[in-house]
């Protein structure tokens, strides 16, 4: 057959851009999650409510082969109610995440937007809130995730730097940019892990610092006024949200998992302070009694998953958190315990039941005798409360 210029143009374009689209690729994800939760004490009364063991999302993620190793990516998650079909994280289009970069296998990656930390990143697999007790719900966290291992706040405004794996390790450093004129560190965060893997042996460790954390990161989850001058409540749970002036937050966490045949067991500590308290305006919280001082919690988490069948998954977790206080009236003790269970019907349909417990004593952040309060719910009347879900997951 003769092929004359044209047509030889057009093949040969033809397959430069089908080469191109190869090297190229845009994947939409998701699950959708719908159950039935209980709890026994919302401010003294029982409550039912159709609810998320894992928040229901879907998203965009996008990568191109720039030659050598390189590559640019990008990855937009929404997160949205099930019941409701609302958008979650307070009606932010890409709540869960938006960021875009760049990497190479040799050098590590480069991204850019809202994200996750790079400590959620070293130490989150190792506490049972963030993986099998119901991590989108926030029940199964330490202390109303006071330590953030759960992600109640991600980081926006951030450039992080991910490691390439060397020798079963892996480096992540986030710096978040705070954005006021004048001001450098106003409402930064600065925040580096650490995280190995060698066969059954996993372990993490971070560290994160956050300037006005009352806005830096609480206020930024699209629920809340950032401006000094509002009057939302950008830490409403009781635990700690007594330190909503503090000046700045510091987080340390370390831990690890061990994996014996189908048993998987895991620990974790952290170390949580409200520094410098009394030097911001939190304006609608209960962050007013303070001026000066420094409040810590220390957390320490043990939890076990038994692969039973390649079907089901039996877990269960034990949660000690101390708050110090930052006076001689305000120290607390919470224990908690979570169970749970998961049965996978496919590789992308499960159903799941999950059940909580947690009990509190001594007097909070806020002055008063401490209750409970799981993350993301209304505090108990009392000091203890109950929990439980049950429902389905499906993943595309």
């Amino acid at each position: 057959m003769k092929i004359n210029k044209t047509t030889a143009a057009a093949l040969v374009l033809g397959t430069i851009a089908g080469a191109a689209h190869a090297q190229s690729s845009v994947t939409l994800y998701g699950l959708v999650d719908a159950g039935i939760l209980y709890n026994n004490n919302v401010k003294g009364s029982a409550a039912w409510s159709l609810s998320t063991a894992t928040s229901s999302r879907w998203g965009l993620l996008g990568s191109e082969d720039l030659g050598g190793g390189t590559k640019a990516i990008f990855d937009l998650e929404n997160g949205f109610t099930v019941s409701t079909g609302a958008l979650s994280q307070g009606g932010l289009l890409f709540g869960r995440k938006a960021f875009v970069g760049i990497g190479n296998s040799n050098w590590g990656t480069v991204t850019a937007g809202r994200q996750y930390s790079a400590s959620n990143d070293a130490t989150s697999p190792f506490a049972s809130g963030a993986d099998w007790a119901a991590s989108g719900l926030g029940y199964g966290t330490r202390a109303a995730d006071v330590d953030n291992v759960d992600t109640s706040n991600r980081i926006q405004n951030s450039i992080k730097y991910t490691s390439p794996n060397i020798s079963g390790a892996t480096l992540g450093v986030l710096y978040s940019l705070g954005g006021v004129a004048g001001n450098f560190a106003q409402n930064s965060v600065k925040d580096v892990g650490l995280a190995y893997a060698n066969g059954p042996v996993k372990l993490g460790a971070s560290y994160m610092f956050t300037k006005d954390p009352y806005y830096a990161t609480f206020g930024d989850q699209g629920n809340s006024s950032t401006s000094a001058t509002g009057t939302n409540n950008n830490m409403p749970s009781r635990i700690f949200g007594g330190y909503a002036s503090a000046g700045s937050q510091q987080i340390v966490t370390a831990g690890g998992s061990y994996a014996l045949g189908p048993v998987t067991l895991a620990a974790l500590y952290s170390n949580t302070q409200f520094q410098n308290l009394g030097e911001v305006t939190a304006g609608g919280s209960y962050g007013t009694k303070y001026n000066g001082g420094t409040a810590t919690f220390n957390s320490g988490e043990l939890n076990v998953k038994y692969q039973v069948t390649p079907a089901l998954l039996v877990a269960a977790a034990y949660i000690y958190t101390h708050n110090s206080g930052a006076g001689s009236d305000d120290s607390a003790h919470y224990n908690q315990i979570n169970l749970g269970v998961t049965y996978a019907l496919s590789k992308r349909t499960s159903l799941y039941a999950d059940g909580f417990y947690e009990a509190a004593a001594g007097t909070d952040s806020t002055g008063k005798a401490a209750v409970a309060n799981f993350s993301g719910s209304t505090y108990s009347a009392t000091n203890h409360a109950v929990a439980a879900i049950v429902g389905m997951t499906q993943r595309f």
